[in-house]
């Protein structure tokens, strides 16, 4: 347990991001549990069958995944994934601007493997520099 536990989530939530991007829909499938619930940046929300019907479309492709930071917490059999990443989709309109956000991935161990159950992403916005302040005169 521990470290090792860690890792192990660690990589089927490498291999989901690397399945989301290579669209290959029967890995996610398989990494994704039946009780599935997606929250986008957006607030919209899907359930698994939501989830892989989107991947499945031939316009829909994830152009780019980067990862800049991933940190899992194992309780027992639930595992917490937290960090940020960017990336750029690709749907009917074109290919859309990078997206910068947050996530947080629950994962629950079933029979020895490890199942995404869960995933909420919230976008990043970058701050504007401030406005300079009129000085007194």
């Amino acid at each position: 347990m521990g470290h090792d536990d860690e890792q192990a989530v660690l990589a089927a939530d490498a291999r989901r991001i690397a399945a989301l991007v290579a669209g290959d829909v029967a890995t996610v499938d398989a990494l994704t549990a039946d009780d599935y619930t997606h929250v986008e940046t957006n607030g919209g929300r899907r359930d698994k069958a939501g989830f892989l019907a989107l991947l499945a479309q031939p316009d829909f492709r994830f152009v780019r995944w980067d990862v800049e930071e991933n940190v899992a917490r194992v309780f027992g059999d639930v595992a917490v994934v937290t960090g940020r990443y960017r990336n750029v989709v690709r749907n009917a309109q074109g290919e859309q601007p990078e997206k910068h956000a947050r996530h947080l991935r629950v994962w629950v161990r079933t029979n020895g493997a490890w199942r995404n159950v869960a995933h909420q992403a919230t976008a990043i916005v970058e701050k504007a520099a401030p406005r300079p302040q009129p000085q007194p005169r």
